[in-house]
């Protein structure tokens, strides 16, 4: 959305935007004189508190910040491009090359650069959550430079200065000054971004295992945790909402004792010691515990790739197990206490047992789901089927529905009897009423019997002859069509109106 500056001046007469305003303009002195004070800020900005958990917002060597002219020089600097210099030199000199340990402290290190140059940098207060800055920038139009890789520390360190050019560029071009800036960042812009944790727990996609440190057991998971207690975990972009999530005690306890489900995305956060991050909860923790000798010895398990590098790389990469590695566990569980009740774990995905590759992207979903249904169906997939059919919307743009059947063009009118939409996942309603609304469009414009959405969750099929509403959306998930009764009344339908040309 376009910004507007009139927004933010009628923000700052509001009772809650005079109080950030107030904040931001006394915040060197709330700073050192009222931490309390800052913290709750900080934490009033994050899904879980962390700023005096976490982030005690002191020196890294372990002193209290008594000048900002720790960080830089004190000589007199003049341009942004001195300061900017100084500070990437800085910054490789920091604490010889563990570079790594310093992207935890950026928040800090912003903070400082702020005291020192508030006109050239901004305070960075989303520790642990980049996601939100993110979020922020798309949704404000203020241009992102892609991550640079996990292992570029150095990268990822001088990532927070090509962040800060992009928005010091934005309040350049609205005028604003640094105290609107960060008023704007942590006061306007939050209300406008959506909750990364969801609400309604969808459908298992993957299966992960996850590592906890000596630090996370003794710190965390040896108190007594509630099933509805948010933790913020090491993880990885491939994990999605609902998806299982087995923590692996790493040394020196080497053991299983918990399950839990993912209820944000992974994702990817540069100032961190871990970049991979995500949610987690809904918390089973009376299970048998299971060593790593348990699974060293299981003839399912000893063929894992992270039991054959004892666990090495827990966590940092795609750790997705198989759901014949997951049944394996189980059983240990049973193995273990005859008497425990598996009903209490999560289920796997419904199409785990009849789909066994790894499904990663829309395409997968595509060529491994969708088109064997539609063969089952009756259909010619290649003969009947035209893949990203492009129709003319809107002003001219051209648009691609993934699959549509028995597809023409006469007179430059497009038509056909029925289209599918194949999304990677659909997990909650939310995203259901977006793509629902998408492919509506494609079907009213193709003037379609119906159209299909098609996922790792199932099936969504909407009827013409049910004026497409959303309320007679017809749901079934790959674990129907394993009775035959439901398989045969679908294809009947199908057959009746949108006979096959076999």
């Amino acid at each position: 959305m376009k910004f507007e500056k009139f927004l933010l001046d009628d923000y700052m007469q509001t009772k809650e935007g005079k109080k950030v305003f107030a904040f931001f303009s006394n915040l060197k002195d709330i700073y050192f004189n009222d931490r309390k004070r800052f913290n709750k800020f900080v934490d009033s900005l994050l899904e879980i508190d962390l700023a005096e958990e976490t982030y005690e917002w002191i020196d890294p060597y372990g002193e209290e910040l008594e000048s900002p002219d720790k960080l830089l020089e004190t000589k007199k600097i003049c341009t942004y491009e001195q300061v900017e210099r100084q500070v990437r030199k800085k910054f490789i000199n920091l604490y010889g090359e563990d570079l790594r340990f310093w992207q935890h402290w950026m928040p800090f290190y912003s903070l400082l650069l702020y005291f020192k140059y508030s006109e050239y940098f901004f305070p960075y207060f989303y520790p642990s959550h980049f996601y939100k800055l993110t979020e922020i920038c798309k949704i404000f139009d203020i241009p992102l430079m892609p991550l640079p890789g996990k292992t570029k520390h150095l990268e990822r360190l001088n990532y927070y200065l090509e962040l800060n050019r992009s928005i010091q560029k934005f309040r350049g071009l609205y005028h604003l000054s640094h105290v609107e800036l960060a008023v704007f960042l942590y006061g306007f812009a939050p209300r406008f971004i959506s909750n990364l944790i969801i609400d309604e727990l969808p459908e298992a996609n993957k299966i992960f295992m996850l590592g906890a440190a000596k630090e996370d057991v003794e710190y965390c998971l040896n108190k007594k945790i509630q099933p509805d207690d948010i933790l913020l975990w090491q993880g990885c972009s491939e994990i999605a909402p609902g998806d299982i999530v087995i923590l692996y005690e790493l040394t020196p306890y080497k053991r299983i004792r918990s399950i839990w489900r993912a209820i944000s995305p992974g994702f990817d956060d540069p100032f961190h010691w871990y970049p991979g991050k995500v949610y987690v909860s809904h918390v089973i923790q009376d299970i048998p515990t299971i060593t790593f000798d348990d699974l060293r010895k299981n003839s399912i398990w000893k063929k894992n790739g992270l039991v054959r590098s004892h666990m090495q790389g827990i966590g940092v990469k795609n750790t997705a197990i198989t759901y014949e590695e997951y049944e394996a566990l189980k059983k240990l569980f049973k193995k273990k206490n005859r008497s425990f009740d598996l009903s209490i774990l999560p289920e796997p995905p419904s199409y785990a047992q009849i789909f066994h590759s790894d499904l990663e992207n829309e395409r997968d979903v595509e060529e491994q789901l969708l088109e064997p249904f539609l063969e089952k169906l009756g259909y010619d997939v290649k003969k009947e089927f035209v893949r990203q059919f492009p129709i003319r919307m809107g002003r001219g743009f051209n648009y691609y529905p993934d699959y549509a059947l028995h597809a023409t063009k006469k007179n430059d009118i497009e038509s056909a009897d029925f289209i599918w939409e194949a999304k990677y996942r659909i997990p909650t309603k939310k995203q259901l009423l977006e793509d629902f609304g998408q492919a509506h469009s494609y079907a009213v414009r193709l003037s379609c019997n119906g159209f299909g959405l098609v996922s790792m969750e199932g099936l969504w099929i909407s009827w013409k002859a049910d004026d497409f509403s959303f309320d007679k959306l017809q749901k079934y998930s790959w674990q129907d069509f394993k009775n035959p009764d439901n398989f045969g009344k679908i294809k009947t339908l199908f057959h009746k109106l949108c006979k096959p040309k076999k």
